[in-house]
């Protein structure tokens, strides 16, 4: 199982700070929250702003009862979508990292550096997580009106749902922290979800338990959207998944390595203007 990558796939970033004994679980949870809410905060704002448009284009093909029209509205959503969810994994991936720096400063560059990696993914997540709308308000309203899809029919909508957000737990991640094809995130991402079965479960379940009550709460969602939204299942998630993926990856080693080889090089340019300042003239 070909998972590890090398430094050099590593996208640059600010340095991790030296190590210090990290809580656990809802300790770490809390720690987080308190002393980087304000950045998860505004980047959530952000990622809802992104997410506008390709809800707004779904909900018209829904109004059209046209799935060709909510997946084509969804591809075309996707675009913006995919770029803002990965400024939002990016700031929680560095409060898990417990990364020095100010938020818009590192969110923007960060956002730069993602933005074409993460337009494919987008797509591909808001074409599969509308399709996964329709397909449940489909088995309901059946339900609903008197007729039952039958038990293959919900076993295969749910385990669509569980499969393809376990999938994504390890995908976005991956978008963020490395340089490489889709194929090879996707790739990696399976082979994560079997060799962490447990937390990819974990991670997909709260995904999906979240999000479906926003949606049961609508219009109240939208508030709890603005409010928790995409920070609170992205900060829970990826709290499951970080330390399977710095296990495989060697994340922060390897962040370090780069920190470590940027510094070298600004010490060596700073000795060859000295160098080139003391030679007589």
């Amino acid at each position: 199982m070909s998972l590890f990558p090398s430094a050099n796939d590593f996208k640059a970033g600010p340095g991790v700070e030296k190590d210090t004994p990290r809580k656990t679980g809802v300790g770490r949870f809390f720690e987080l929250v308190g002393r980087d809410m304000s950045g998860m905060f505004l980047a959530n704002l952000i990622t809802c702003l992104g997410f506008a448009p390709v809800i707004c284009l779904v909900y018209i093909g829904f109004l059209m009862n046209s799935l060709p029209v909510m997946v084509l509205s969804a591809a075309v959503g996707g675009i913006l979508a995919g770029p803002v969810l990965a400024g939002m994994y990016d700031t929680v991936l560095r409060a898990l990292r417990d990364e020095a720096g100010y938020w818009w400063m590192t969110y923007r560059k960060a956002f730069k550096r993602n933005f074409r990696a993460s337009i494919l993914p987008g797509v591909l997540y808001c074409v599969v997580v509308t399709t996964q709308i329709f397909l449940v308000y489909f088995c309901f309203n059946m339900l609903y009106h008197g007729t039952n899809v039958g038990l293959p029919m919900w076993v295969g909508v749910v385990l669509n749902l569980v499969l393809f957000h376990m999938l994504f737990s390890y995908m976005w991640p991956q978008v963020v922290l490395l340089d490489q094809p889709l194929s090879r995130t996707l790739k990696n991402s399976l082979n994560c979800m079997i060799a962490f079965l447990p937390h990819a479960l974990a991670a997909s379940l709260v995904t999906i338990i979240f999000w479906g009550l926003v949606i049961l709460c609508m219009p109240l969602g939208l508030l709890l959207m603005l409010v928790f939204g995409f920070w609170f299942s992205c900060e829970i998630c990826c709290q499951i998944v970080y330390g399977d993926l710095n296990k495989v990856f060697h994340i922060e080693e390897n962040i370090k390595k780069l920190r470590d080889a940027e510094l070298e090089a600004e010490l060596a340019a700073e000795r060859s203007e000295d160098e080139a300042s003391d030679e007589p003239q």
